[in-house]
């Protein structure tokens, strides 16, 4: 598992950000294998009262029919603490089996079974995106690039290798920046446009299991060789990663949610998928990870700034060399059911800290796993 004074290396600032890091360490190279075991999570919530918190985001005007719909349950529960302390309250989504896909149309549906993935378009205006991106340009300098060993699509020459130089870039803690920087990544946690689809794909009660991560591309930078999927390169099945369709619904173990910052043409690079490969049966031929065969099944979605993509990471998905003139930005996010945990690390509320003004749905958000 990666170290904090790794994570620190790779310009860690805060906890947030730390966790961050911490939580995508399954993803590097360097840290062990490309599937980690799962967290163990012992159930830490009782004596539940009902409550409901309206799922809204800021400054957003809801109509009362849409206010309704995206009522989610919350109930008021306590935490067991095993030191004298007294058991103090805290917000959180009922963890509920509850999962119902009619937050989806037949035809998004249709394709995230058929492709591992879907784009919801316009989710943020030019003014909430223009907004995010000078949030981050006033943070460059906390910005680490990927260099040496620490670099995704491999050597010099290597089909997923850029020009052999330049490395992804990466920044994390973007929830625990002031208002108005923070507003758009908070937003993606509770925004009524997305949380039909959380619902759909992973359920009521669902909760965020990787903080926030700002990707960025220069030009010339490296991909990500080709990881993810249900299966172990073992041939062994990876239940943590798991998609799976019962009784006419989808169910997914670990959903990634990317935002557009900037524009993707289909051949320029960034995010790609294998798809289909969410619902295959074998592990995926080291060829195809390496970007080395079968290119035709690979596909480079087109995105425009403001766009949603869901994808499970139950399908085979990596990342291109970046190739057009601009810097590519996104921020990916990844979430889980309410009982399930696959990254290394989250925030309980004790550790918030400088996380504040959060509502009780954001709260409940960010929660650990456990049934209810």
């Amino acid at each position: 598992m990666i170290s904090v004074e790794r994570m620190r290396r790779l310009g860690g600032v805060s906890l947030i950000a730390l966790s961050t890091l911490a939580a995508v360490a399954m993803i590097d190279p360097l840290a062990g294998p490309a599937h980690a075991q799962r967290t163990e999570v012992q159930p830490p919530f009782a004596a539940a009262v009902p409550k409901v918190v309206s799922i809204q985001s800021r400054g957003s005007a809801a109509s009362s029919s849409s206010q309704r719909a995206l009522r989610a349950p919350v109930r008021r529960a306590r935490r067991l603490d095993t030191s004298s302390k007294t058991r103090r309250a805290t917000h959180v989504v009922a963890m509920s089996s509850a999962h119902d896909n009619a937050g989806m149309s037949d035809m998004e549906r249709y394709l995230f079974d058929l492709n591992g993935f879907v784009v919801v378009r316009n989710v943020f205006t030019p003014d909430e995106i223009a907004a995010a991106n000078a949030a981050i340009d006033a943070r460059s300098d906390s910005i680490v690039e990927r260099k040496g060993d620490l670099r995704l699509g491999g050597t010099s020459g290597d089909p997923l290798a850029g020009d052999g130089v330049t490395g992804r870039a990466d920044l994390g803690g973007m929830l625990e920046w002031p208002s108005p920087d923070r507003d758009l990544f908070r937003d993606v946690l509770t925004h009524p446009k997305l949380v039909p689809y959380y619902h759909a794909l992973v359920g009521e009660g669902y909760r965020m299991d990787h903080l926030p991560l700002l990707i960025q591309q220069a030009p010339g930078a490296d991909g990500f060789v080709f990881h993810g999927g249900k299966m172990n390169d073992d041939g062994t099945w990876c239940d943590e990663l798991s998609y799976t369709w019962n009784q006419g619904r989808m169910y997914n173990r670990l959903l990634a949610v990317s935002v557009a910052l900037t524009r993707t043409t289909p051949g320029d690079g960034g995010f790609c998928v294998v798809r289909g490969s969410h619902k295959s049966n074998l592990p995926c031929p080291p060829s195809i990870q390496r970007y080395e065969e079968h290119r035709d099944l690979v596909d480079n979605p087109g995105l425009e700034p403001g766009d949603v993509m869901f994808f499970t990471e139950a399908g085979t998905h990596g990342t291109l060399p970046w190739t057009a003139a601009h810097t590519r930005r996104a921020a990916l996010c990844r979430f889980a059911p309410a009982t399930s945990a696959y990254g290394r690390a989250y925030l309980t509320p004790e550790h918030w800290g400088g996380v504040d003004d959060l509502t009780d749905a954001e709260k409940a958000v960010l929660e650990s796993p456990y049934h209810q």
